[in-house]
């Protein structure tokens, strides 16, 4: 079977003036991070294909998060999709980056990715939130060994959890 995780970037540092793009993680977002690694190792194999928004909060979470992953052999993209684009559009990106892999990770924000969840299953909602929370992650599963679909319809929610259930 192949996964989609889905992960909300971490907690992002409001302090100064800067342009949305390249607001960075507070001190709570990196200790998210610590805590979603940790969990994530328990639950889903090394990550072959990352696609990940180009905001720096984003790509800050994914460093944080699998750093110690070992992720020499696997693909990473940042995708401007990620941060503008509709779910239809992120969902047409899916069915052309995806093709072959086996365990993908989207790290994205919100209000997107809380649209995206529900687009891409059919069963399990009944573990899903109604607000994906900062570092807040969403596995999904589907019956292919590796992606080959065209539509993402046809997901099954496996698990939902976030750092503050481990703090």
């Amino acid at each position: 079977m192949s996964k989609l995780t889905i992960i909300r970037h971490a907690k992002s540092d409001w302090n100064g003036n800067v342009n949305d793009l390249e607001r960075g993680l507070n001190k709570r977002g990196f200790n998210s991070c610590k805590i979603i690694s940790k969990e994530l190792k328990k639950r889903i194999d090394k990550p072959d294909l990352f696609l990940i928004s180009p905001a720096l909060r984003a790509k800050l979470t994914y460093e944080n998060i699998f750093l110690d992953w070992d992720n020499k052999d696997n693909f990473l993209f940042i995708e401007k999709d990620l941060y503008y684009a509709s779910t239809e559009q992120i969902k047409k990106k899916l069915t052309t980056k995806v093709n072959g892999f086996r365990n993908v990770v989207i790290i994205g924000h919100n209000p997107i990715l809380n649209s995206l969840i529900y687009q891409l299953t059919t069963t399990g909602h009944n573990k899903l939130p109604a607000n994906l929370v900062t570092c807040g992650v969403v596995i999904i599963e589907y019956p292919e060994n590796t992606f080959k679909i065209s539509d993402f319809s046809n997901g099954k929610v496996i698990d939902y959890f976030f750092p503050r259930m481990y703090m």
